[in-house]
């Protein structure tokens, strides 16, 4: 079973044993201790967190050529490492490339309490997995445990990474292995299951971007990962990882929900390893809610109606697509007490998301009309529907209307898609209500110009939510905890 090490990054001595056990309370199964990081460290200090914390501590010196602090000047590092090799902690990091020439002389200061040695070697930029094999060589050609980080230079080379990583386990080597960044956060889900020694998760801010909170790689450790995620780009805006991890925290399922921000041939080879690293499913955005129709082996009747996909779930060697949007903005309507029927309303935008908006409103019974910067998107959505769909261009808006409720389903007014309104201003007197799909930031400029004139807003929090514990149980089988995922929207949003 993988160790959880919980990362503890402070700058004074007193500081680091009182938050390493802190971290052991809350289930860590050890603190890896960055020494580098403590100001004036001494063989006194060091002695002292031995004796306080030492049997459940990994002990690191980080140089600075491996990403250590600054302060630590380098003649004083083989002294404080000697020092540190003889106490009485659990694990100690050495480096392949600082101390991998001393090993033997490190191996008998430590005859005494025998930690075991990680051998570690990190690589600050993007690296062919050949190297990073050559490099867990060397390593276990000097270490208890081989230890390697590398960054994850897409989803692909995180797959990489993780293949590397079980064949090492199979041949009963005692590895650790991570891609780094936020594309490398499924070699962390997956510590568990290729038999890593340790996964090393944050204790208040992470040392990597992509690091696992401590209360994550506990919730995996000594169980069957379930990892789950949002496939799609740009990814940054996006609620969804909160709003799932707050709920299979708040049930306690051994699952993790990751950002895949990926292109189509990453997404071809996600659905490919999906089934050995324990994916069972994610959430679809723009661009691929489309385009993923066709590599699934089955739609449910909202996605193959509408030819758009936001949710798809895998098991048994079967992929399956859903629509979630659907459910999401009908129950959005009804709890807002929004009705439509035989209401004129515009929907802006040609994508997905907006398929699934219009097909509820014309079921619900409005006279709808869409619009799309490209009229030809426009022009397919509406001959996918019956006569009640129109497709109106943009420069045309401003001689229609009114409408009783406008709906923004493109991506403008995210943090992403930059500022700038999806319709011209000028129309906004002519609507009733305006409903942005936009959720991040919560008052978009379209929402900003709407309530300058008085005008109702909805942002799309709502059908986020009803989406989201809609896939959830999909993926789950669990009734979804809908208040612990109101809140850590709430949260995220600031």
């Amino acid at each position: 079973m993988a160790k959880v090490a919980a990362v503890i990054l402070l700058d004074n001595a007193r500081g680091v044993e009182r938050e390493a056990r802190a971290a052991l309370s809350k289930g860590a199964d050890l603190a890896e201790l960055r020494l580098d990081l403590v100001r004036n460290l001494d063989p006194v200090t060091i002695r002292n967190l031995a004796s306080a914390v030492g049997s459940k501590a990994i002990a690191t010196l980080r140089s600075e050529a491996q990403g250590g602090d600054r302060g630590l000047r380098k003649e004083r590092r083989p002294a404080l490492l000697n020092e540190i090799i003889a106490q009485r902690f659990a694990y100690v990091d050495v480096e392949q490339e600082a101390d991998g020439e001393r090993i033997e002389d490190l191996r008998r200061l430590a005859k005494r309490h025998r930690p075991t040695i990680v051998a570690s070697h990190h690589f600050a930029t993007v690296t062919d997995p050949g190297r990073v094999q050559d490099a867990l060589e060397a390593c276990a050609a000097i270490g208890d445990v081989a230890k390697v980080a590398a960054p994850a230079e897409d989803l692909d080379s995180a797959i990489q990474f993780i293949d590397l990583a079980r064949a090492q386990s199979k041949a009963k080597r005692r590895v650790v292995l991570v891609g780094t960044g936020i594309d490398g956060m499924i070699t962390r889900a997956l510590a568990e299951d290729v038999g890593q020694e340790i996964q090393y998760a944050a204790w208040g801010r992470s040392v990597s971007p992509g690091q696992l909170s401590l209360a994550a790689a506990t919730r995996l450790r000594g169980r069957e990962p379930m990892v789950l995620g949002l496939v799609g780009h740009p990814l940054g805006h996006s609620l969804s990882p909160a709003i799932h991890e707050a709920a299979l925290g708040a049930l306690d399922v051994p699952g993790i929900y990751l950002p895949f921000d990926c292109d189509a041939e990453s997404l071809d080879s996600l659905l490919e390893a999906a089934e050995r690293d324990h994916v069972r499913g994610f959430n679809v955005t723009s661009p691929h809610k489309e385009a993923i129709v066709e590599k699934l082996d089955e739609l449910d009747g909202d996605a193959e109606r509408l030819g758009a996909v936001n949710t798809v779930v895998i098991g048994e060697g079967w992929t399956k697509g859903h629509n979630t949007d659907v459910f999401g903005f009908r129950l959005s309507l009804r709890s807002l007490g929004l009705r439509v029927g035989d209401r004129r309303v515009l929907v802006v935008g040609a994508g997905g998301a907006a398929k699934a908006v219009v097909d509820v409103l014309v079921r619900e019974g409005a006279k709808v009309q869409v619009t799309n910067r490209t009229m030809r998107r426009a022009d397919v959505l509406a001959d996918s529907f019956d006569e009640s769909v129109e497709a109106i261009p943009l420069d045309a808006l401003t001689r229609g209307g009114p409408w009783d409720l406008l709906v923004n389903a493109t991506p403008l007014g995210t943090r992403e898609a930059g500022p700038g309104l999806p319709v011209p201003a000028s129309i906004l007197p002519k609507v009733a209500h305006v409903y942005d799909l936009v959720y991040n930031p919560p008052t978009t400029p379209l929402l900003e110009a709407a309530r300058r004139l008085g005008k109702p807003t909805t942002s799309g929090l709502e059908m986020l939510l009803h989406q989201a514990a809609q896939s959830f149980e999909l993926w789950t089988g669990r009734a979804p905890p809908i208040e612990p995922m109101r809140r850590a929207a709430k949260e995220a949003l600031g």
